[in-house]
């Protein structure tokens, strides 16, 4: 509903909405694995407290980013943040000895 002074969207809204679906569900969730992993490769403790920091980490992430998505004003600004951390953390997975 329009109102005074108040900007029209330049986008329809299911079409913003599926844009911030895309962006939470496959990105957040490769964030939150990668992000996993990395912990799991360079943190100095146990494999097994490694493995678990690295998950417990994952399940707090991948719901931040989830409404980090809805958030945000403008959707570009989350991916240009989102997609280059993601490939950061994927390299340092690989710098750490991870085989996909």
């Amino acid at each position: 509903m329009a109102s005074a002074g108040k900007p029209q969207p330049t986008r329809p809204r299911r079409y913003d909405i599926a844009l911030r679906l895309i962006v939470a569900l496959p990105l957040g969730y490769a964030l939150s694995a990668l992000d996993g992993v990395c912990l799991a490769f360079w943190l100095p403790l146990s494999r097994a407290d490694n493995a678990m920091a690295g998950i417990l980490l994952g399940l707090i992430l991948w719901p931040v980013i989830f409404m980090a998505s809805f958030a945000v004003a403008r959707i570009g600004r989350l991916v240009a943040l989102v997609i280059p951390v993601t490939c950061l953390l994927s390299a340092l997975a690989l710098l750490g000895g991870w085989r996909p």
